[in-house]
């Protein structure tokens, strides 16, 4: 489904905006959540696990930010750590190993059939 698709426009997006303003102030971020997750598992459901994790792992992340403040930064440079290698596998892992490999003109690092993941920029 895309963001200027007519099931998304007529349907989807009205029915969450409905949802999204009758429900309490306090359910309102897992409305949210739970229609994003919706929203992606329509475009790709095979990688909803994939992302339910990385969200977890950032969430894990913010409750120990707060909780150790005083390591606060460096918690946070492991985050931005973490989700820049997630990143960066899924979108370049195939693009550096075939410049490397071209570089040596070897076959240094094996290519994968890593199927680039739907927004991962986006919610990464």
């Amino acid at each position: 489904m895309l963001f200027s698709s007519l099931l998304f426009i007529l349907f989807f997006l009205p029915i969450f905006l409905l949802i999204y303003y009758l429900v309490p102030f306090k359910f309102k971020n897992i409305t949210l959540l739970a229609f994003s997750l919706i929203f992606y598992a329509w475009g790709e459901p095979k990688y909803i696990i994939l992302m339910l994790i990385s969200i977890l792992i950032n969430y894990i992340y913010g409750i120990l930010i707060d909780k150790f403040r005083k390591y606060d930064k460096y918690i946070l440079v492991i985050a931005i750590l973490t989700n820049i290698g997630l990143l960066g596998y899924f979108k370049y892992f195939n693009f550096f190993a075939t410049n490397i490999n071209r570089i040596f003109n070897q076959n240094i690092i094996g290519l994968r059939n890593i199927i680039l993941l739907i927004g991962i920029s986006f919610y990464t």
